[in-house]
C-alpha cells in the first residue's frame, strides 16, 4: 500500500490516486491537520521491534508496515484543538504534537518520495544554490541580506536594472512577484531590517524553463516569459485564464547530469527546477522545489508527469 500524506484542496491528490488506481496500485490518504485528535498516532518501541500505526478518520487503525512507499506533498499542520482555550496550553500542545510526530515519519520503514528531512532541508534557498554549483550548475550571483547597506553595496556594483528581489516563500496572504530592483525598491532597501531579502542578478531570457524530475525521468518544459505583459515572474499568470505558452523542450546532457547530481546530494526523489536559458544559450539555475506543482506543466505539454510519478511509487511500493 501507498501512503499519501496530502490533503483534498491539494488538486494533484485526485488525479495521483487516478493514476494509481489505473495500474492496480492501493493507496491510502493522510491529511495531517487532522492530528493528535480526527487522526491518531501510535508508536510502540520494544525489545521486539517496532510498530507504527495511524487511526485514520475514518477511526480504522492503519498498520503502516503494510506501506512500503509513501508521497510527502505539502502536508497541512495540525489544527487548533477549539477544546484547548488557554494560548500558552495551545502552543505547548502544538509543540508536544510536533516533537512526536517529527521523528515518527523519518522513522517509518517507508521509501519517501521524498524523505520529510531532505525536503525541509532542500526547500531552503540558503542551502540551495552552492548545492546546485557544486553539482555542475550555472547559478546567478546573489546574495541574502537582512542589512540595508549590503543590500545597497550589492545593487551599485551590479548596477540598475541589473538585480531582481525576491522573497523566501510565498502564501495566498503573503504572495511576492519576482521584482526589479528599481528607484523605488532602491529607496525601501532600509525594510530589509525586518525580514532577509533575496538578491539577485537578473538573469536575460530566452525562455523560462520548469524541469520536472521523477527519479530518472527529466521533463523539461520551455516557458515563453518573454511573451507575457511580465516577463520577469511567469507564475502571475498560471491562474488568470490568460495561458501560459510552453512546450517540450531538451536540456544539454551535461544540465540534466547536474540535475541528477543536485537531487542526489540533497537527497530527493522528485524535484521542480526553476531555470533560464539565456539568449547566448546558457542554462541558469534558479531554484528547487522538493514538493513543487506539475499539473499546470503535464495540461499544457501533455507530458505524463502523473503517470511517471504513480510509477515511481508503484516501483518503490513493491521492492
Amino acid at each position: 500500500m501507498i501512503l499519501l500524506v496530502s490533503h483534498d484542496e491539494d488538486d494533484h491528490l485526485a488525479p495521483m490516486l487516478s493514476a494509481l488506481a489505473a495500474i492496480g496500485s492501493e493507496a491510502v490518504v493522510v491529511d495531517t491537520a487532522g492530528l493528535p485528535a480526527a487522526v491518531g498516532m501510535a508508536a510502540e518501541h520494544g525489545p521486539r521491534g517496532d510498530r507504527w500505526r495511524l487511526r485514520l478518520a475514518d477511526g480504522a487503525w492503519l498498520d503502516l508496515d503494510r506501506c512500503g512507499s509513501g508521497w510527502w506533498r505539502r502536508p497541512r499542520p495540525p489544527a487548533h484543538d477549539p477544546r484547548i482555550t488557554d494560548p500558552m496550553e495551545a502552543a505547548w500542545a502544538a509543540n508536544e504534537t510536533y516533537e512526536a510526530m517529527a521523528g515518527f515519519w523519518g522513522a517509518l520503514p517507508i521509501t519517501w518520495v521524498s524523505p520529510p528531512a531532505a525536503i525541509e532541508t532542500a526547500m531552503m534557498k540558503t542551502w540551495q544554490l552552492p548545492a546546485a554549483r557544486a553539482a555542475g550548475l550555472e547559478i546567478p550571483e546573489t546574495l541574502v541580506t537582512s542589512d540595508p547597506e549590503e543590500a545597497r553595496s550589492f545593487v551599485d556594483r551590479l548596477g540598475p536594472t541589473r538585480v531582481i528581489c525576491k522573497a523566501f516563500s510565498a502564501t495566498e496572504t503573503h504572495w511576492r512577484e519576482t521584482r526589479q530592483v528599481g528607484s523605488a525598491e532602491y529607496e525601501l532597501l532600509d525594510r530589509v531590517q525586518l525580514a532577509p531579502v533575496i538578491f539577485q542578478e537578473f538573469v536575460p531570457a530566452e525562455v523560462d524553463l520548469r524541469v520536472t524530475i521523477v527519479g530518472e525521468h527529466v521533463f523539461a518544459a520551455a516557458i515563453e516569459s518573454q511573451e507575457l505583459p511580465y516577463p520577469l515572474d511567469f507564475r502571475l499568470f498560471l491562474d488568470t485564464g490568460r495561458g501560459v505558452s510552453m512546450r517540450p523542450a531538451v536540456l544539454p546532457d551535461v544540465v540534466v547530469e547536474a540535475l541528477h547530481r543536485l537531487l542526489k546530494a540533497a537527497g530527493l526523489r522528485y524535484g521542480a527546477v526553476d531555470m533560464r536559458r539565456t539568449p547566448d544559450g546558457r542554462h541558469v539555475f534558479l531554484e528547487v522545489n522538493p514538493a513543487g506543482q506539475w499539473l499546470f506543466v503535464e495540461e499544457v505539454t501533455g507530458q505524463q508527469i502523473t503517470a511517471s510519478m504513480a510509477r515511481m511509487l508503484t516501483d518503490l511500493d513493491r521492492r
